[in-house]
């Protein structure tokens, strides 16, 4: 028989003490994605305002959000993982430091790259009003979550103690209009919404696109050609047809990402 671990902040505090003092920690979410998360919200971030890093972990996002020169904070709770913050980030000159449960300091963006799936029923109405302090007037909160993740399927089963528990303390799952409607009862109004691939099978799909993409432009020459108009002249078809189903180029989602501003703000 196997017992389901009943998380409790100290049992998180130890769990994520453990994983950044190991090898763990580089399977981090924000280490192999922060590039690519900044690439997808540049638009919904301020160049010259401020930036907040909130659940930062060891600061993989601060760091590509500091080197491509958004000013930024960072805010994680677990002390630990804190003093692992890379001198880089510490030492550079758009970082604004980091912020404690009690700071009343307001940001233009506040980014939860896969924070939203481990906060405690008991904290996550207490976050989410955090949340709303933390920014400014026409302040952004952008959020990424798994996608439709099957929770009993992350677990892993301790054999000494017998205890069920998700390898990486999810205690959560979202739909995308779950977490929609988590952030409007909090008084927040969407401002997008989209499935995204993180995974690295989107490289291959990228470079479908672009394959699909430089076929559509030669046929588009083509059916300019005096070739091409004489064929239809005489009732010949198109030598060169074009892509009928496009379906199989889109890439499978692993995440949702949310972006929200306070209602009537």
């Amino acid at each position: 028989m196997s017992t389901p671990m009943t998380w409790t902040p100290d049992l998180v505090e130890r769990f994520w003490t453990g994983v950044s003092a190991s090898r763990l920690s580089e399977l981090s979410f924000a280490r192999h994605n922060a590039g690519y998360l900044v690439e997808l919200v540049r638009e919904h971030l301020v160049p010259g305002g401020r930036h907040l890093d909130f659940g930062a972990g060891e600061g993989h996002l601060a760091k590509v959000l500091l080197e491509q020169g958004f000013r930024t904070a960072m805010f994680e709770p677990v002390g630990n993982r804190l003093s692992r913050m890379p001198e880089a980030i510490a030492a550079h000159p758009a970082f604004l430091g980091t912020i404690d449960e009690h700071s009343a300091e307001r940001f233009d963006a506040v980014l939860l790259a896969d924070v939203m799936e481990h906060i405690l029923d008991q904290d996550l109405q207490p976050v989410l009003h955090r949340l709303r302090s933390l920014l400014t007037e026409r302040g952004v909160v952008i959020v990424t979550v798994p996608y439709t993740e099957d929770l009993d399927l992350g677990a892993a089963y301790c054999p000494t103690c017998r205890t069920l528990f998700h390898r990486w303390q999810h205690v959560r799952s979202f739909t995308g209009e779950s977490l929609a409607a988590l952030f409007e009862a909090q008084g927040f109004e969407r401002v997008r919404l989209q499935e995204v691939d993180f995974s690295y099978n989107r490289f291959l799909t990228e470079d479908l696109w672009r394959m699909y993409e430089a076929y559509e432009a030669v046929r588009a020459r083509y059916a300019r050609s005096w070739v091409a108009r004489a064929r239809r002249l005489l009732g010949y078809p198109d030598a060169i047809q074009p892509v009928r189903n496009k379906t199989p180029l889109k890439g499978t989602p692993t995440h949702f990402l949310y972006v929200g501003r306070v209602r009537g703000r």
